[in-house]
């Protein structure tokens, strides 16, 4: 299982809104937690957030760092993009990410500033 692979691969996913990708990335047991949002559990709550509540109409995620241990990954880096009310946002960000059989199991995000 290549863990940065699958990184980057998600971050571009979610930038080029390829949702069909996204989505194939996440174990179907997903358990993901985010600032200003419930925890979304399952990948039918998690495909939910992506097509309905996600309130970022487009960005460019830029990352800074992949730190590794064993089934686990820690992404580090910046988030730049227009919300869907218009106003432009940018943030510094954490993820933390657990890995089983090639696809995300768990996903913590953390920001620097607003919950977006």
């Amino acid at each position: 299982m290549d863990i940065k692979q699958i990184c980057l691969d998600y971050y571009n996913a979610v930038d080029s809104r390829d949702l069909k990708t996204l989505f194939s990335i996440f174990d179907d047991s997903i358990v993901y937690k985010r600032p200003g949002y419930g925890e979304i559990k399952g990948i039918n709550d998690f495909k939910k957030f992506y097509e309905e509540h996600r309130i970022i109409k487009s960005g460019h995620h830029t990352i800074k760092r992949i730190i590794i241990s064993g089934s686990c990954a820690v992404v580090e880096g910046s988030f730049s993009g227009t919300l869907k009310d218009g106003r432009s946002v940018s943030t510094e960000f954490i993820d933390v990410m657990d890995f089983a059989n090639d696809k995300i199991v768990k996903r913590h995000t953390y920001f620097d500033g607003e919950n977006i």
